[in-house]
C-alpha cells in the first residue's frame, strides 16, 4: 500500500542505504545535504509504492549523479538532478511515453537520496525498489546489465543546465552508454546527473530489486537504535543477513580519483578477536573483493562489502574512510535476482581483474 514518509524515514533510508551500497553509492554526508534542503524547503514529504501498485504498462526511470564521490563532497548543491529527470520526461512525451513515477538506480548514502529528492521538489510517487539492491561503479556491471534491461535513451545534466539526450543504435549496449556518459560527465568537471531505464512493474519484480526502501528504512532504524556494535550486529543480521566478517583498525587508505572513479585498497589491521590478522579491501567507487593477510580471496562482487565506523555506529562510504577509524567488516549476499543470469557475476569480472584477481565468484556467507 502506498504511504507518506517524512524526514525521519528519509534519515533512515540514507544510513540504510549507505550501509547497503558496500562501500558507494556516494557519502550520506552528501545525502543529508540534499534532505535538509528539502526541509529548509518544506518539501520533505514524499509518495512511497509499491512495485505492484504500478499500472501494467506504467513507467518508473532511475536518476542519479555520476562521478567520483571524493568530488560530491566538495559540492553544496545538484540542480542537475531535477534538469536530467525533466529533460528525460520531455524526451518521453515526444515518444507518446508518459514517466509517472522515480525510483532509485542504486543503494547508496547519496544516489538513493538523488531521486527521492527529485520526486519530493516535483511531487512525483516513489516506488519502494531499486536498480542493483546495492551500489555499482558502472552501467555495464550492474543489474540492469545482467537484466538485459534497455539503456537508450539516456539524459544527462550538468550543474550549469546544459543537458544532452544519448540514443545508443543497440540499447543493450550498456558499455558503450558507460563510455559515452563517462566522457560526458568529464566534460561536465566529473560529476553529471543522469536519468535512464524507463522499467515496468514486471521488469521491477522479476529482474530487479523490489522492496528496497522498505528494507533500508528497517537497516537505518538498526543504526539510529543500537547502543553498541554487538547490538548493531545482531540487528543487521536480523535485517539483511549480514554478518561481521572482520575488526579492526585502518592502517591505510590508497586512493586516486581517475576517469570518474575513485579507486583503491582499504588495508584494516585486526583488533579485539582478530589481532594479528589484516585485510586488504580492493575498491572502485564500491567494494570490490576482500582478501586476508595471505592474500587469499574472502568475498567478491556482487556481495556487499560493508564497513561500519565502531565507535559512532555509522555505515563508512570510500568517501569517508580515513587511517585510524575502528571499523567493522560486514559481508552480505546479494539480492537474488544477481544470480538469474550469469551475467550478473560474470560482468564484474574485467574490474576484478584490475586487482589482479581471475578467479570466480567467492561468496560472503
Amino acid at each position: 500500500m502506498s504511504r507518506t514518509i517524512g524526514e525521519q524515514e528519509l534519515r533512515d533510508i540514507i544510513a540504510g542505504a549507505a550501509f547497503m551500497g558496500a562501500g558507494g553509492g556516494g557519502s550520506p554526508k552528501d545525502g543529508l545535504k540534499l534532505l535538509e534542503d528539502l526541509v529548509s524547503l518544506r518539501k520533505s514529504k514524499l509518495t512511497l509504492i509499491s512495485p505492484e501498485e504500478m499500472g501494467q504498462d506504467e513507467l518508473a526511470v532511475m536518476v542519479a549523479e555520476i562521478g567520483a564521490p571524493k568530488v560530491f563532497s566538495e559540492i553544496d548543491s545538484f540542480p542537475e538532478t531535477v534538469t536530467a529527470f525533466t529533460v528525460m520526461q520531455e524526451t518521453a512525451a515526444h515518444a507518446g511515453r508518459s514517466i509517472k513515477y522515480l525510483m532509485a538506480g542504486e543503494l547508496g548514502g547519496f544516489n538513493t537520496m538523488v531521486p527521492l529528492y527529485v520526486a519530493a521538489l516535483k511531487g512525483v510517487p516513489f516506488v519502494d525498489a531499486d536498480g542493483n539492491g546495492r551500489a555499482v561503479p558502472e552501467m555495464g556491471a550492474d543489474l540492469y546489465a545482467a537484466a538485459e534491461v534497455p539503456h537508450s535513451p539516456i539524459a544527462m545534466a550538468s550543474s550549469s543546465g546544459d543537458s544532452v539526450i544519448i540514443n545508443l543504435s543497440d540499447p543493450l549496449d550498456h558499455r558503450s552508454a558507460e563510455n559515452i556518459a563517462r566522457h560526458i560527465c568529464m566534460a561536465y568537471g566529473q560529476t553529471a546527473a543522469f536519468c535512464t531505464f524507463a522499467v515496468t512493474r514486471d521488469t521491477i519484480v522479476d529482474r530487479l530489486a523490489p522492496g528496497t526502501m522498505t528494507l533500508c528504512l528497517g537497516i537505518g532504524r538498526a543504526f539510529r537504535e543500537a547502543l553498541g556494535i554487538g547490538e548493531l550486529t545482531e540487528a543487521l543480521g536480523d535485517a539483511v543477513g549480514a554478518r561481521e566478517l572482520f575488526a579492526g583498525t585502518i592502517s591505510d587508505v590508497e586512493l586516486k580519483s581517475e576517469g570518474g572513479f575513485d579507486l583503491g585498497n582499504t588495508h584494516v589491521e585486526g583488533t579485539g578477536a582478530y589481532v594479528g590478522k589484516s585485510v586488504n579491501i580492493g575498491f572502485k567507487n564500491e567494494n570490490m573483493l576482500l582478501r586476508d593477510e595471505a592474500g587469499k580471496v574472502m568475498a567478491t562482487v556482487p556481495d556487499l562489502i560493508s564497513l561500519v565506523d565502531i565507535d559512532t555506529l555509522e555505515p563508512l562510504t570510500n568517501a569517508d574512510t580515513q587511517e585510524g577509524q575502528n571499523v567493522a567488516v560486514f559481508g552480505g549476499t546479494a539480492a537474488k535476482n544477481w544470480f538469474k543470469n550469469p551475467k550478473g557475476v560474470s560482468n564484474w569480472r574485467p574490474i576484478l581483474a584490475r586487482f589482479g584477481y581471475e578467479g570466480g565468484y567467492v561468496p560472503v556467507n
